[in-house]
């Protein structure tokens, strides 16, 4: 059974062409018009990631450009990165001991070589504070920390847990972590600007990768392996049978 949030449920995806145009930055999917993610791709393990994909959009990708995504010849692309593991074990300590952060989050951002295989057509990247912060609006108790940004940080990706235990993939252009920025937010606020926009760490991570993936694809006309491209045909797909039946 899902977990119910007070939040409206928002995915903020990027430009897909004729089959979804976005004429912002990022823009509003309704849940209901998302394609359906296979439950193959949400082991834990990222196996979907590969190396040939983001060497090929590396490759294309004129060098003016900021990329925040990194071709690899590291064969285990969830090998522990010291620097990172810390980070986000002292994220976990921050928070109460009856509360363990996902093990696939664990992995992912403790490691930097599967990060650097997540494209971003908007410049976006991967961070961590030094700590969670307490949320209580809405009538939610929990705890809530960033891992995802906008490079302008006009949007965050957060984690939230609730001191109970369930959790969500948020986004918001509210920046948690400032100093002071509780004396600026109420329910009205956060009503209006948070969003839930993921059920898991995983599912967000692979739409992300997909979307990204499929816009470099359609915009810069790039070649993906056949694996890969089969994945983004699905993707596609989905989006074609509803405009079938409009």
């Amino acid at each position: 059974m899902e977990n119910v949030f007070s939040f409206q449920k928002v995915w903020f995806g990027v430009d897909l062409g004729d089959i979804r145009p976005i004429d912002t930055t990022y823009g509003g999917e309704p849940f209901d018009l998302l394609p359906p993610i296979d439950a193959q791709y949400l082991d834990g393990n990222f196996g979907y990631l590969n190396n040939e994909a983001i060497e090929e959009v590396d490759k294309r990708t004129p060098d003016f450009v900021d990329k925040t995504f990194k071709p690899s010849q590291e064969s285990n692309i969830l090998k522990e990165n010291p620097k990172w593991k810390g980070k986000i074990e002292a994220i976990q300590n921050s928070l109460p001991s009856n509360l363990a952060l996902p093990s696939a989050l664990v992995k992912f951002m403790a490691a930097p070589t599967a990060q650097g295989l997540i494209p971003s057509c908007t410049a976006c990247y991967f961070d961590l504070p030094k700590t969670a912060k307490s949320f209580h609006w809405l009538g939610e108790k929990g705890y809530i920390f960033h891992f995802y940004r906008d490079q302008q940080d006009c949007l965050f990706w957060y984690y939230y847990v609730r001191e109970t235990g369930e959790s969500c993939i948020l986004a918001s252009s509210i920046p948690f972590e400032d100093e002071g920025i509780e004396n600026e937010l109420n329910d009205e606020v956060i009503q209006r600007e948070v969003f839930y926009t993921a059920a898991n760490f995983e599912e967000f991570i692979y739409r992300t990768w997909i979307e990204n993936l499929l816009w470099f694809s359609l915009e810069e006309e790039e070649d993906l392996d056949s694996e890969t491209q089969k994945r983004c045909d699905e993707y596609i797909n989905h989006y074609q049978q509803i405009k079938n039946k409009q």
